[in-house]
C-alpha cells in the first residue's frame, strides 16, 4: 500500500510543532542523551578520532522512528529512515571533504564540506525520487508487513 505522501513536495509544517507531546520530547530527550554518552565514552577509551565517527549519528533518529512507527506506520518510519541514511551519507562526504581540506584553509575547507553534504544529500534525494526507488521501497514494505 503506497502512502498518500509519497508524491507530494517536500516542506515543513509549522503548525504541527503544537501537537508535539513533552512525553514525545522527552524520549527524544533521552535517545540523544544515550548516544552523546557513547560518543563521548568511546572518544575517551579509544580517542576523538574514533569517538567522533559516533558524533555523526543523527542522535534523535532512533526515537523518532520509533514514535513514527507507533503512530503512522511502519512504512512511514521506514520511509524516515531511508531519509536518515541518504543524510548519514552526506554526512560522511561532509567528513571526507572536512579531513582532505582542514589543514589548507579551516574556513574554506568547511564552506566546501557543507556544499559537499548538500550536493550528496540533495543529489542522492532526488536520484531516488526520480528513479522511482521510494515507492519501490514502499511496495517492499508493505508487502514485508502484510
Amino acid at each position: 500500500m503506497l502512502q498518500r505522501d509519497d508524491r507530494e513536495p517536500v516542506g515543513f509544517d509549522w503548525s504541527r510543532l503544537a501537537s508535539v507531546k513533552p512525553a514525545d520530547l522527552g524520549l527524544r530527550f533521552v535517545f540523544g542523551t544515550v548516544i552523546a554518552l557513547v560518543a563521548a565514552t568511546a572518544g575517551a577509551v579509544a580517542g576523538p578520532g574514533f569517538g567522533g565517527l559516533f558524533l555523526a549519528f543523527p542522535a534523535v533518529l532512533p526515537a523518532t522512528l520509533t514514535l513514527i512507527e507507533k503512530k503512522e506506520g511502519m512504512t512511514k518510519a521506514w520511509a524516515d529512515a531511508s531519509g536518515g541514511v541518504l543524510g548519514a551519507l552526506g554526512l560522511g562526504a561532509f567528513a571526507c571533504t572536512a579531513l582532505l581540506l582542514l589543514r589548507w584553509n579551516p574556513a574554506g575547507a568547511v564552506l566546501l564540506a557543507l556544499v559537499a553534504w548538500a550536493f550528496v544529500s540533495a543529489g542522492l534525494y532526488f536520484l531516488f525520487r526520480v528513479t522511482g526507488l521510494f515507492l519501490r521501497q514502499d511496495r517492499l514494505v508493505s508487502k514485508a508487513g502484510s
